[in-house]
């Protein structure tokens, strides 16, 4: 087991990935900065690539980061929970909070939120589950959910969590092969489909007088079109709020300053009529502020 680093050096890099900062890292171990960034560096030598990159003023994970992050945090909690003390008796509960969600925000935004929720809270166990289908929130227990439409549900609150912006998206290789640097370049490209986000509307901002497009690869799920064009088999009219990680990361590219606001939006719905758990009460009050704090890589520049 000696070829293995040290528990410390893993924890160090698990917290500088969840903070994005070795400095915070650093606070959150009781170690300083230095101490942070010789472990990091330590285990990039011994993997041989490169585990961050600088943004701005934050550290970010690389692809082999990303990666590697999610295997060493996956091995740290089945250590935690071989070690725990056994329970007893008197052994407080866990508080449990119940969030459903439409199955493409689910498994894009919400999901890499709700991983950064349960770090910052490991006393609640969060259940998460995806429907297309407006739940019965009283009789399901849900306590919080996040749908798409235009809120004024019965039986619910509701409240906006953002507006959609759609615009094309691609990766920057694609982008520069086909040379995408006006809309009408796209006469160039492999349009990905998706019957829920039909083109019509993007072309009428763009100035294109061009027919809905019947040709090219056909996706009934957003995270499924996104992947599609993360793979590099053509330009897809993404929903912003599903791909803004991507976007944000580099994998993915917006060609085209234009982005034109979908006719839905995002809203957090809660049930009326019922106490709220003090929990998911917080829950919702964070993600609010999470959705707050971010902007689109693309804004909306045409209402649609």
């Amino acid at each position: 087991m000696s070829h293995l680093p040290s528990l410390q050096t893993l924890r160090a890099f698990v917290a500088a990935g969840r903070h994005k900062s070795y400095s915070k890292a650093a606070e959150e171990l009781g170690l300083t900065h230095g101490a942070v960034s010789h472990r990091i560096r330590e285990l990039e030598e011994r993997l041989g690539v490169p585990l961050f990159k600088r943004v701005g003023n934050s550290m970010q994970l690389t692809e082999a980061g990303q990666k590697l992050e999610a295997q060493v945090r996956q091995g740290l909690s089945l250590l935690e929970q071989a070690f725990a003390p056994p329970k007893t008796a008197t052994t407080r509960a866990k508080r449990h909070i119940v969030i459903t969600s439409v199955p493409s925000m689910g498994s894009t935004w919400l999901f890499a939120r709700l991983a950064q929720f349960r770090a910052e809270h490991p006393d609640l166990d969060i259940e998460l589950r995806v429907s297309e289908a407006l739940n019965d929130y009283r009789r399901e227990g849900i306590d919080l959910g996040i749908r798409l439409g235009g809120g004024g549900w019965p039986g619910l609150n509701a409240v906006k969590l953002f507006d959609e912006a759609l615009t094309p998206v691609c990766t920057p290789e694609y982008r520069d092969q086909l040379e995408l640097r006006a809309p009408s370049d796209l006469k160039r490209a492999t349009m990905l489909l998706n019957p829920w986000t039909p083109w019509a509307r993007w072309f009428r901002a763009a100035g294109l007088d061009w027919p809905e497009p019947t040709r090219g690869p056909k996706f009934d799920d957003a995270p499924l079109l996104l992947r599609a064009a993360l793979a590099g088999n053509g330009v897809a009219l993404g929903r912003q709020w599903l791909a803004v990680d991507e976007l944000r990361a580099g994998r993915l590219v917006a060609p085209f300053d234009l982005a034109v606001r979908d006719d839905m939006a995002y809203w957090l719905a809660w049930p009326t009529g019922r106490a709220a758990n003090p929990d998911a009460l917080r829950l919702r009050e964070w993600l609010e502020a999470q959705a707050a704090s971010e902007e689109l890589p693309c804004p909306i520049t045409v209402a649609g």
